[in-house]
């Protein structure tokens, strides 16, 4: 059997009255604090903590406890820890600045002389060769030079658009390099250089016969150096007399 019955309540955390059809269990046990929505509940939540702001100022500032320290005497993550200290208006150390973390000149690596059984060396490879990793070998080199294609662990199928796929070839690299080298990093339709803070990055290589002709992709004759500007204003309807275009 039980009871439902409509009440009248405040949010426990803005204290806005709110009406609420309760659910109350057949023990006669009662719902102890009633929520707007989970945007109140989570406020009120992150002011909750087991000890006074009185107490966590003294951990904090006069006995210069960090928050993991604060946290194992609590039995709480140091997040929740550093979060109170912000919601109570302690200012918080920035992070590396307690010198009794920092290595001291001349102390002793804690784990200097220690090194892994065979047993657990063995475990690793393992571990390593289930995942499909390869240990180095300084004869061979890295195991990934030279493979392409459904070779590779990021092969997907062969699904890299062709315009993508063209642009990380050899061919195409080498061709860039000699287009730069011609324009002396400017574009060629403006003269603006490449090499000023507010151009860096803003150049583009652009077809002046379309990308769809293959044989021309990568001729360097056919590829300009320009500018964003330059670049937009040659596909746009402005070019009415064609400038760098076939």
């Amino acid at each position: 059997m039980v009871d439902w019955s409509k009440y009248n309540v405040e949010c426990a955390e803005c204290g806005a009255y709110l009406s609420r059809i309760l659910f109350r269990p057949k023990d006669g046990r009662r719902i102890e604090r009633f929520f707007c929505d989970f945007h109140c509940k989570g406020r009120w939540q992150s002011k909750q903590h087991p000890v006074s702001n009185e107490w966590l100022r003294e951990k904090y500032v006069v006995e210069g406890l960090d928050c993991v320290q604060i946290g194992r005497l609590v039995e709480r993550d140091a997040k929740s820890v550093w979060n109170w200290l912000k919601s109570a208006g302690i200012p918080t150390r920035r992070r590396g600045s307690d010198k009794r973390q920092h290595f001291i000149k001349g102390q002793k690596n804690l784990f200097e002389g220690r090194k892994h059984t065979e047993e657990t060396k063995q475990k690793m490879r393992e571990i390593a060769l289930a995942d499909g990793r390869v240990p180095f070998d300084p004869a061979i080199g890295s195991y990934m030079k030279g493979r392409k294609g459904a070779s590779t662990p990021s092969w997907k199928g062969g699904i890299t658009p062709e315009r993508q796929a063209f642009y990380l070839t050899r061919e195409w690299k080498e061709a860039v390099k000699e287009v730069w080298k011609r324009a002396g990093a400017k574009c060629e339709r403006c003269g603006v250089e490449h090499n000023t803070s507010e151009r860096r990055g803003t150049f583009d290589i652009h077809h002046i016969v379309s990308f769809e002709n293959r044989t021309l992709r990568a001729v360097v004759s056919n590829l300009a150096l320009l500018c964003e500007l330059c670049h937009m204003f040659v596909h746009s309807k402005k070019n009415v007399s064609r400038e760098f275009l076939k």
